[in-house]
């Protein structure tokens, strides 16, 4: 029998440049927002990822969905 997922919860993540280190690398940070609703569409978060990125200080360089899946143990 196929084991079928379940999911669980969702996290939209912002990946942003802070900075630059003494060595010249960039400094990048993340900024997650959990308890996103699970059956929230792809183009919901997106926008909801725009309206945060116009109040962050610095330039967001990624957008991330995190979606964990429970599996049945039965």
């Amino acid at each position: 029998m196929a084991v079928q997922s379940t999911l669980a919860k969702s996290a939209l993540s912002l990946k942003y440049k802070e900075g630059v280190d003494t060595n010249g690398k960039d400094i990048m940070r993340t900024k997650k927002f959990t308890n996103v609703k699970v059956t929230a569409a792809d183009q919901d978060i997106f926008d909801i990822s725009d309206a945060f990125t116009s109040l962050m200080l610095y330039p967001v360089s990624e957008v991330l969905r995190s979606d964990d899946s429970m599996l049945p143990n039965v």
